[in-house]
């Protein structure tokens, strides 16, 4: 799960700046120029990648508790193989 939060996340930060551009433009009454546009794409790119590294962040965590005992694993979905 780790390892796709840490691929994604630069993606979904692409698209969360792409969306805010075309957003942006798009809103009617919202008179905005180049620079603006550009400002709001960049805050929603900093808000994803601020996502992804929080919830990185907090899965490195429990991992350091599980591993010092202080915490219980996260039950795997699949079933181990015999």
């Amino acid at each position: 799960m780790g390892r796709g939060v840490a691929l994604f996340t630069p993606v979904f930060a692409v698209a969360a700046g792409w969306l805010a551009g075309v957003v942006a433009q798009i809103v009617p009454g919202a008179h905005l120029d180049e620079n603006q546009v550009t400002t709001f794409m960049v805050a929603a790119m900093t808000a994803a990648l601020g996502a992804g590294w929080k919830w990185l962040q907090g899965w490195q965590q429990h991992e350091r508790f599980v591993a010092e005992g202080r915490a219980a694993p996260v039950k795997q979905r699949r079933k181990a193989p015999k």
